[in-house]
């Protein structure tokens, strides 16, 4: 049993979900700010299309970065205590319900519906390498959602279950 975890050890499946918005969130924030600083090859006519937004951008890939370390907090000790103190485990059961749910409407419905309307989301200003490079940079974040709303589900089941115990003989009590 993993220290920490009082008999309630995350689900390897939520373990994955919760490390795979991490992995999900990590390129399209890094490509942002290589893309806004001027190292991306190939993005001066979108750098220029967001010029004066270098706040903007730089605070959207922070907070992209930090909802997803949230998430991993689901699947780590840290994730159950702020300054000592228990989490009520409806708070992160409700805000990454409601967080999953918009992510999986922005990213993975509502990008898509807008691009099978005809509407990029770089309005038109790459082509070429530079616009697939951005593609495969975003293409992770359809799954930021879902995953999180997978995360979020095992983290609910594990802290609703109550805590076991194996005794001597391998039977499992229940504390």
């Amino acid at each position: 049993m993993t220290q920490g975890w009082q008999g309630r050890e995350p689900q390897p499946w939520a373990r994955a979900a919760a490390w795979g918005v991490l992995a999900c969130a990590l390129p399209s924030a890094v490509w942002r700010l290589l893309m806004i600083a001027g190292w991306m090859p190939g993005t001066e006519p979108l750098r220029v299309l967001h010029e004066g937004e270098g706040g903007y951008v730089l605070g959207l890939s922070i907070a992209q970065l930090f909802a997803a370390v949230l998430v991993v907090g689901l699947v780590r000790p840290w994730g159950e205590r702020f300054a000592g103190i228990r989490i009520n485990r409806w708070v992160p059961v409700v805000l990454g319900t409601l967080g999953g749910t918009v992510m999986t409407w922005l990213f993975t419905v509502g990008l898509w519906l807008g691009i099978m309307a005809g509407r990029r989301p770089d309005q038109g200003a790459l082509d070429g390498g530079p616009m697939w490079v951005m593609v495969a940079a975003y293409l992770p974040m359809n799954f930021f959602g879902p995953l999180t709303i997978i995360a979020v589900i095992g983290y609910a089941r594990r802290r609703a279950a109550r805590p076991s115990t194996t005794t001597a003989a391998g039977s499992r009590l229940s504390a």
